[in-house]
């Protein structure tokens, strides 16, 4: 079976996250399970692969899509799509849809998920949101949860420990940007004592919040900004010499930094979105991004409760790359 792989959202060609991360980890996955997965090239398309797998849903990719259909080729897309929008506004959307002379960003997603031969959604809410608001027929979803490596259910703090002198910390990983929220966990931890430590890249599409967020860091002794971290031992080593990691953005399905550090043994403090929930279960601690006494609450319960293994052991048992392959590969047997 010969597959090609591909993405395009414009702002994290220069800052990957997850959704990379996503495409990376289930190509190496199922290709030990015999899979020949190449990275779709437009510098050199081919027509030969049994299907063409999609990650992402941002309306560029509509052409991209629909064209792959009409040359005869099979259509996996994931859509990644779970948003905290208020009901109104996708209606406000599809009426306006309607009414306009000219295709707009509702209709080209819409394009996408009618072509696709079949959609695979990271948790059931998102998979039911897209069949409510965009009329996706249920015969044409499936559901396979997102995972993260083994690696850091192996991880030991002291690599990190002995590079940064830090240890017991409250930990972020992710674009730095208003979405994913640095500056609220900084506002909710204030004055509490704690080193707050944070991972990742400027998002290019908020600069201006980049730059407070620096500013900020330095006037604060207990905040610590370490860049990116491109060595996934030493990242995973960051998550195990963490005592909390925190993500309290505006929405993820799920966020895999959450699941990583649950697979390191650190308490996570996450917002109680659908697919989130559906991932972590009972096993996190929960805020409303919306509100820094929530962020504040939930962090400092879960410094101070003692290390459970009980969400490394749910995510070990059902979250995992070697699973995703297992579960994807049979869907590309059904359409072929």
């Amino acid at each position: 079976m010969k597959v090609a792989f591909f993405q395009f959202f414009p702002p994290t060609i220069w800052t990957p996250g997850g959704g990379e991360v996503q495409l990376r980890k289930t190509k190496e996955a199922l290709e030990k399970l015999g899979v020949e997965v190449e990275l779709f090239d437009i510098w050199n398309p081919k027509k030969d692969y049994d299907i063409i797998h999609v990650f992402g849903s941002t309306y560029q990719l509509s052409d991209f899509v629909v064209t792959a259909k009409r040359l005869g080729m099979k259509v996996v897309v994931s859509p990644i799509i779970y948003t905290n929008k208020p009901v109104w506004m996708w209606k406000v959307w599809r009426q306006i849809d309607r009414l306009l002379p000219v295709p707009t960003v509702y209709t080209y997603r819409k394009r996408i998920y009618e072509a696709a031969d079949v959609l695979i959604f990271g948790s059931r809410a998102e998979a039911l949101q897209l069949r409510r608001f965009f009329c996706v027929p249920r015969e044409k979803t499936r559901i396979v949860y997102n995972a993260a490596d083994k690696r850091f259910a192996e991880a030991s703090p002291e690599p990190f420990i002995k590079e940064y002198g830090l240890k017991d910390f409250v930990l972020m990983v992710g674009r730095i940007n208003n979405h994913k929220g640095q500056l609220r966990l900084i506002k909710a931890l204030e004055g509490q004592g704690i080193d707050l430590v944070f991972i990742g890249q400027m998002d290019p599409d908020d600069p201006d919040y980049f730059r407070k967020f620096q500013e900020i860091c330095k006037n604060r002794s207990w905040v610590h900004y370490l860049g990116p971290i491109y060595n996934q031992d030493m990242l995973a080593s960051a998550y195990s010499a963490a005592k909390v990691h925190a993500l309290p953005s505006f929405g993820e399905c799920p966020g895999l930094v959450s699941l990583e550090a649950g697979l390191a043994g650190t308490n996570v403090v996450a917002v109680k979105d659908p697919p989130v929930y559906e991932h972590l279960g009972n096993e996190a601690f929960y805020c409303n991004p919306r509100s820094i006494s929530s962020i504040r609450k939930a962090v400092l319960e879960a410094y101070n409760a003692p290390r459970s293994d009980k969400l490394r052991r749910r995510l070990l048992k059902d979250f995992t790359w070697e699973s995703v392959a297992k579960k994807i590969l049979s869907i590309y047997k059904e359409i072929i």
